[in-house]
């Protein structure tokens, strides 16, 4: 069967007869072979990020979990380069907000800044979409409630209780929506996410936590 969007698939700022910018629909299946990421909100004040790390044993395990600012983390899937670019701009992004109100970056405001720097990439001559997408999850700067926002590849973002990038993502997310609800204990949370991702990764034996980087965010 012909493809009609072939023609349509050599610049990321043309649209196909059928409303769709054919790069970054690529740029999502890049980001879709990453390693998987997980992020769920436990209640206003505990998060938890988990995020596969099997990797290649000749090379030394790479941290998964990026930490942004103070309680302020980035779990990203895609290629590595885009999400190493990415975590550069977000800590940048984040000390010029201190440097110049004084106080740390809101999750919904770094969200939005990186949004619209993955959104020029998708309509910009000369640049491709980014092949990564990524969850942020922190506080909000006064109450210290539980944030947890996901921007995909073309910097669309918003607020999630739960979700998930990369690898079986779809899997994961339709297992969550199943299975997740708020006010999770910490150890039964962590039980959840090694049942969700062992069955939505096609693996014959259960993960463990060696498996796994988990990270337990707190306000306090």
């Amino acid at each position: 069967m012909y493809d009609s969007r072939v023609p349509y698939d050599k610049s990321a700022a043309i649209w196909s007869p059928d409303g769709e910018l054919v790069q970054l629909s690529y740029a999502r299946k890049a980001s879709e072979r990453g390693a998987a990421a997980v992020g769920m909100i436990l209640d206003e004040k505990t998060i938890v990020l988990a995020g596969e790390t099997l990797f290649d044993p000749l090379v030394v395990r790479p941290d998964k979990i990026q930490k942004i600012d103070e309680k302020l983390f980035i779990i990203a899937s895609g290629l590595s380069t885009d999400s190493n670019l990415l975590v550069g701009q977000a800590r940048l992004i984040a000390q010029q907000h201190r440097l110049i109100y004084g106080e740390k970056i809101s999750v919904r405001s770094l969200a939005s800044r990186l949004g619209d720097l993955m959104a020029r990439h998708t309509i910009q001559g000369g640049l491709r979409p980014f092949g990564t997408a990524i969850l942020l999850a922190g506080f909000s700067p006064v109450d210290k409630i539980s944030e947890l926002f996901f921007v995909d590849n073309g910097g669309t973002f918003y607020a999630v209780n739960a979700y998930a990038t990369g690898s079986g993502n779809e899997r994961v997310i339709e297992a969550l929506r199943k299975e997740y609800k708020k006010g999770l204990e910490v150890e039964a949370a962590k039980k959840l996410l090694l049942e969700i991702l062992t069955s939505a990764l096609g693996k014959k034996e259960p993960l463990t936590e060696k498996e796994i980087e988990i990270h337990i965010l707190k306000a306090e």
